[in-house]
């Protein structure tokens, strides 16, 4: 391959890339994505990138990137929709259900509890990727992604009873990745990658201002019954960071038929900084900024010494790193027609134990998730009916990292099933091009959502189920060049 001919498909591949930066979240377990195209999607993922010039081999395991011996350029284009609702009960710090509180003419608390059940917390959302494979010789191949490793999004309504757990949240990583491959020998393969990634995420809740003294460690020991749900103190944050991390992958054709795949994908630190700022009534806006008399410092410094919020506006950050993950796939070649993959994909979740956000140095909340490691497990294959058409189909397991005990409705997870289909076709009057198409229904285990808000954000309690289900249609475009 000469080098003027390497020169147009690199810049070919870099303007498809560059197209693709807007992206949107699709949700597997926790807040991960898968990162596929329409042939992944459509075996569900079994026997990952290892089948024959699947060039997202690029991102998933670049040693197999070793046995693509022509350029090939993909863009793919997935379309997710996900439902979530919950049903159940909402209580205050006292057991009572949530409520709003108003102040009536006469001085007295006059309560009205909250009846919504948040609504479809659900999103529909289009989310691109792009992958890039040249191979410059028959030893080394270059390879070029940008994917979407993590994702998620939930909207409840902004006046829910299960409002001051969570509102909106938005997590999204959009990374580009580069590449390269060896081939020992015809058998062998070593890879590895770097990956540049853009990580945001926004997320808002009410914060019960009164309940939250009522049982904090300042005022809550004076037994003064205040009650819940006065007014509103909505807190919104926004944070992003810009990190780098690697992978590498390792493949074996130990047969003719048998290509065996091993990857791994690193912890990724990500600090992420912005700010928060807080939408409040006048009440609610007084409780965080007047002085008490005598004291020198605000209602919320009583209740949390040391605490102090700004609804106008402050720096906020978190730390929301990404989990390691590792990979074994196996792909096997029965003929001509048919062609099976199986793989197992374990994830380090329990890297994220906590959400917590910092201002200025000090801790604003610390909300406990407790993830646990979790396997992923995948089945699919493709069929040739005939020379340019495939049809696919996968199933797949993936494990929820959220605990009973700590689950919440930002990411109401649960264990799910994935049914894929899926189908391939060659378009002859443009030799090297073909579309690939895949249809992908996720069914969520019903999960318990019993569990306590923590202290800062007013010790609500919310005792009830949610049930999800999502599905993804996915649209590729390969050329072959």
């Amino acid at each position: 391959m000469n080098n003027k001919k390497q020169q147009v498909q690199a810049v070919l591949g870099l303007a498809l890339l560059g197209g693709l930066m807007i992206a949107a979240p699709v949700q597997a377990g926790g807040f991960a994505t898968p990162t596929y195209g329409a042939q992944g999607w459509g075996r569900a993922f079994g026997g990952g990138s290892l089948f024959k010039d699947d060039p997202s081999a690029a991102f998933n395991n670049p040693a197999a990137m070793a046995f693509i011996d022509k350029t090939i350029a993909q863009q793919t284009v997935d379309y997710a929709r996900v439902n979530i609702k919950y049903k159940g009960n909402a209580s205050d710090y006292k057991g009572d259900p949530t409520s709003s509180t108003v102040v009536d003419d006469a001085g007295n608390y006059v309560s009205t509890p909250r009846t919504g059940d948040g609504g479809e917390a659900g999103f529909t959302a289009w989310l691109p990727t792009g992958f890039l494979v040249i191979p410059f010789n028959d030893r080394f191949s270059f390879g070029l992604s940008q994917v979407v490793p993590q994702g998620m999004k939930s909207t409840w309504d902004p006046d829910w009873k299960g409002r001051d757990f969570a509102v909106d949240t938005k997590i999204e990583t959009v990374g580009l990745t580069g590449s390269l491959s060896f081939k020992v020998n015809d058998q062998f393969a070593l890879g590895g990658g770097v990956i540049v990634q853009h990580s945001s995420g926004f997320v808002s809740q009410n914060v019960d201002l009164l309940a939250a003294a009522a049982v904090s460690p300042g005022l809550g020991q004076f037994g003064i019954p205040y009650p819940s749900g006065v007014g509103h103190a909505l807190m919104r944050v926004k944070v992003d960071n810009t990190s780098v991390g690697w992978f590498a992958g390792t493949v074996w054709k130990p047969t003719q038929q048998d290509t065996l795949g091993l990857s791994y994908h690193a912890k990724i630190k990500n600090k992420m900084d912005g700010k928060y700022d807080i939408y409040a009534d006048a009440g609610s806006r007084g409780l965080m900024t007047d002085i008490v008399p005598g004291t020198g410092t605000t209602l919320v410094g009583l209740a949390y010494p040391g605490l102090q919020l700004f609804p106008d506006g402050a720096n906020a950050s978190t730390q929301l790193d990404i989990p390691a993950n590792a990979a074994i796939d196996w792909v096997h070649v029965f003929n001509d027609r048919f062609t099976l993959g199986v793989s197992a994909l374990w994830t380090q979740w329990s890297s994220f134990q906590d959400l917590t956000l910092k201002s200025n140095g000090s801790t604003i909340v610390s909300i406990p998730y407790k993830y646990r490691d979790v396997m992923m497990y995948s089945l699919g294959g493709d069929y040739k009916l005939t020379d340019d058409f495939t049809l696919r189909a996968g199933v797949a397991y993936d494990q929820t990292p959220t605990r009973n005990s700590t689950r919440d409705p930002r990411i109401p997870d649960g264990d799910r099933y994935f049914a894929s289909l899926g189908f391939g076709y060659n378009i002859k009057a443009i030799p090297g091009l073909s579309i690939d198409g895949a249809y992908s229904r996720q069914f969520v285990e019903e999960v318990n959502l019993k569990t306590k808000n923590v202290d800062r954000l007013g010790a609500a309690s919310l005792d009830g189920k949610v049930d999800s289900k999502g599905e993804v249609v996915s649209l590729s475009a390969t050329y072959a060049f």
